[in-house]
């Protein structure tokens, strides 16, 4: 099945008015384009009576000397907000598009938003 996009909202100097939730899909996943990218966080916001966990996928290439690398577990307290990030891009990408996989442990009462930080010039 595909996975659930969880879009990108850029961050400004002058801020930005914080997006909608994406709900939890534990059953198909999600994925944020570009989110390994060193540049991405996720708020990750849990209505769940109890803890639950996001694995976070490693790149399915990476291997560290010779061994495989295991998803990174980000805990999130029953009812807590929790900010994760950023992931660098060798260790997390999944493709040519840097896209970061983000699976949760439980459907709908997980949801997140994705914040990219945009670098002044």
């Amino acid at each position: 099945m595909a996975r659930t996009e969880i879009p990108v909202t850029s961050t400004v100097r002058d801020g930005v008015a914080q997006p909608a939730l994406t709900n939890g899909d534990a059953t198909n996943d999600h994925y944020i384009t570009g989110g390994a990218d060193g540049l991405t966080l996720v708020e990750i916001v849990s209505s769940d009576g109890g803890a639950q966990t996001v694995e976070v996928v490693p790149n399915p290439t990476l291997t560290a000397d010779g061994l495989t690398v295991q998803n990174e577990v980000v805990d999130v307290g029953a009812g807590a907000t929790v900010v994760a990030g950023p992931w660098r891009t060798n260790t997390f990408k999944q493709n040519a598009t840097n896209d970061l996989y983000l699976n949760p442990s439980v459907s709908n009462t997980l949801d997140f938003r994705a914040y990219r930080l945009v670098l002044p010039t």
